[in-house]
């Protein structure tokens, strides 16, 4: 290394070869962005971070000059799309750790919950969460001193009175891109108490589920394994179903029926149904009708698909000692 590109420390040296990238946590967060007690909401400042690293543009730059052409987004929708699970995950935290960090972010107004229901592939998917960024307010939280800033105590600017916009505005979106097509959106401010009630019996009936399957042991066995947490998030869902009937094998079944299924489910059956995903090779349309199909069946043909495996593998492996003889 020349001399000029010496820094008196070997670590620092080092560490000029690393180019680390991602989340950006200002310390001036640490002030303003406080609970009730008075000290740091370290949830809601690294969830932040996060959300503010998905709003920061992509640069576009010409291959050959190396000149900056343009700027891109990160993610495909006019917002950034996310669930408290998503967060919960990411972060190492609880569900409901996530979802009052995200609260209590938007209380400071720094971000607005959008709620909407979308169509994905045919499927309508109700209370799809997105979070809006105001940058206005977080440009406040980042620089305190700057004109009249943020208080300490939460007294945050309006964002009607310095945008003009009002707290419950919504946005016109774009169109959907990959099969998704967007329905509307949910006002939040109108529906506070509503969203509450249902998010904690939601919770309850997730962590059921949870315990229902042994969601620890799975996840500890595979721990970067999305999968898992798409099919509690469809048990969830059968269980909580209003419809009369349920889609099972290309016909509708009673919902009771569906539910009482649903309800034999253990861990062993959604292993059985992650290594039968895995194994699949053929393109599927709808993967959703797939996996609530998949996971009926599993209660009924889990015994002799095992049943099978084994006596192929012992087979297997007469006929091997067979022939080293």
């Amino acid at each position: 290394m020349q001399d000029q590109f010496r820094t008196g420390s070997v670590t620092v040296d080092r560490m000029s070869r690393l180019h680390i990238s991602g989340n950006i946590i200002p310390v001036t967060w640490y002030k303003t962005i406080r609970k009730s007690t008075g000290k740091p909401n370290l949830n809601a400042i690294i969830i932040l971070a996060d959300i503010v690293y998905w709003y920061r543009p992509t640069e576009v730059r010409d291959e050959m000059t190396g000149e900056l052409v343009g700027l891109k987004k990160k993610f495909h929708a006019d917002l950034l799309q996310r669930s408290y699970q998503q967060i919960a995950d990411q972060f190492g935290i609880t569900k409901r750790d996530a979802t009052n960090a995200v609260v209590e972010l938007e209380k400071m107004k720094v971000i607005r919950r959008v709620f909407r229901t979308l169509h994905v592939n045919g499927q309508q998917v109700p209370n799809v969460l997105f979070l809006d960024l105001n940058v206005d307010i977080l440009e406040a939280l980042t620089y305190p001193d700057h004109e009249q800033g943020c208080h300490l105590n939460g007294g945050y600017p309006s964002l009607k009175k310095e945008t003009g916009i009002t707290d419950t505005g919504g946005m016109e979106s774009p169109f959907w891109e990959r099969e998704v097509s967007y329905i509307g959106e949910t006002n939040t401010e109108n529906t506070n108490r509503k969203f509450s009630t249902e998010s904690s019996s939601l919770f309850q009936i997730e962590k059921e589920v949870r315990e229902q399957i042994s969601y620890g042991a799975l996840k500890h066995d595979n721990p970067y394994n999305m999968q898992i947490d798409e099919l509690v998030g469809i048990l969830v869902d059968v269980k909580t179903c209003s419809a009369k009937t349920i889609r099972v094998n290309r016909e509708d079944k009673p919902a009771e029926i569906v539910k009482a299924q649903f309800q034999k489910i253990g861990m062993e059956h959604i292993q059985f149904v992650l290594n039968c995903m895995e194994k699949n090779t053929t393109k599927v349309t709808n993967m959703r009708a797939m996996l609530i199909t998949a996971l009926y069946n599993s209660v009924n043909t889990i015994s002799s698909y095992y049943s099978s495996l084994y006596n192929y593998h012992r087979s297997y492996g007469v006929l091997e000692k067979g022939e080293e003889e």
